[in-house]
């Protein structure tokens, strides 16, 4: 085929193309709703739609921590010597001043006969040295001196039952008894561990929360805590006491909560995963569906004047089925909640109630 020939064809079919694309320019608009040509505009999308309203909204906050007994001590000796007695097991519940066990104790009670009999002796003798001193046999100052030899010996009395006091070690305060760590015949000093003491009436649970939470913290608070230990079961407790300092690397303070443990389940040292609920105050809200997701960012078609205007916004906290809008929507928008995957912006809207904008 001629060089001319064909240039003429493509030529042509240029020209067609060109004017089907004009004839579509002039056609289009009035199919979607224009006037141009005079053809039914496209019909309204029914939708539904709710007002942004204000709610009470509460935080809820996750945290891990670890329990820590109400009064937990190592039960070390206060003098050293062999072990004669354990009076205690693992595990067991004991009394304040219950006694745990006993250290060799015969020198001890040998002194603290010899201080009674010297302090016996004493006593006698002063009790001679008055009735002669009434009938001006003896001085005054005779007298006095047995009257000091009385108070040395009374001391050293009081020393001897120290000491042999000191032999039997007793619970300081009423707990559960850890591990035995020594045995029967073993030799110990004042720093050696023979066991652990806990109370665990009630323990603390210590956990970490972020700054920005500080100011909305409280003691009274309550705390659900809960356990690998015991699934399904709920440790209800209350904040005690919060740190008055921000850990500079975490940045976050800690908290310690208080649980009631009458049947002892919580040992000390256990990991806790815990949660509260603190009161935020009202926010402007929005049901959930009404909010649609898109590249990390957030949405909402709101109805102005009988069309959809697309809103971007800035979402906050959650509550089932509701979400906190921080920034974006006037406080008395008119926010679509069914519908949206058939808007877009600027597209004509009519409500399912029959309203077609805010309050109308």
């Amino acid at each position: 085929m001629p060089l001319v020939r064909q240039l003429l064809i493509v030529a042509l079919l240029a020209a067609a193309a060109f004017g089907g694309y004009r004839a579509w320019q002039v056609i289009e608009p009035g199919s979607a709703g224009g006037a141009g040509n005079g053809s039914a505009p496209r019909a309204a999308t029914l939708v539904e739609a709710v007002q942004v309203e204000r709610r009470k909204m509460e935080t809820t906050i996750e945290a891990v921590g670890t329990t820590i007994a109400a009064s937990s001590v190592e039960i070390v000796p206060l003098v050293e010597g062999r072990v004669e007695k354990i009076a205690f097991r693992a595990g067991q519940h004991v009394a304040a001043s219950e006694v745990l066990a006993e250290l060799d104790s015969d020198l001890q009670r040998a002194d603290l006969s010899e201080a009674e009999a010297t302090l016996r002796r004493v006593e006698l003798e002063l009790e001679r040295v008055s009735r002669l001193y009434g009938r001006e046999i003896v001085s005054t100052a005779r007298v006095e001196e047995m009257t000091a030899e009385l108070a040395t010996a009374k001391a050293a009395v009081a020393r001897a039952r120290r000491n042999l006091a000191d032999r039997t070690i007793r619970a300081p305060f009423a707990g559960t008894i850890g591990l035995n760590r020594v045995d029967i015949g073993a030799r110990v000093t004042e720093t050696t561990v023979i066991t652990t003491l806990d109370d665990l009436s009630h323990v603390e649970v210590e956990f970490q929360i972020a700054e920005n939470l500080f100011g909305i913290t409280r003691l009274g608070q309550k705390v659900d805590t809960r356990t690998a230990a015991y699934p399904g079961r709920v440790f209800t407790g209350e904040i005690v006491e919060i740190d008055s300092r921000i850990d500079a690397v975490s940045r976050a303070f800690r908290v310690r909560a208080d649980l009631p443990n009458e049947d002892r389940a919580l040992p000390a040292g256990m990991f806790m995963q815990v949660t509260i609920t603190l009161d935020g105050g009202e926010a402007a809200v929005i049901p959930e569906e009404a909010v649609v997701a898109e590249e990390g960012s957030a949405f909402v078609f709101v109805v102005e004047d009988g069309k959809a205007a697309r809103r971007t916004i800035t979402t906050g906290r959650r509550a089932p089925g509701f979400v906190e809008v921080v920034d974006g929507l006037a406080p008395d928008a008119l926010v679509v909640t069914r519908g949206t995957n058939k808007l877009r912006d600027g597209a004509g809207v009519k409500l399912a109630s029959g309203k077609t904008e805010n309050g109308g």
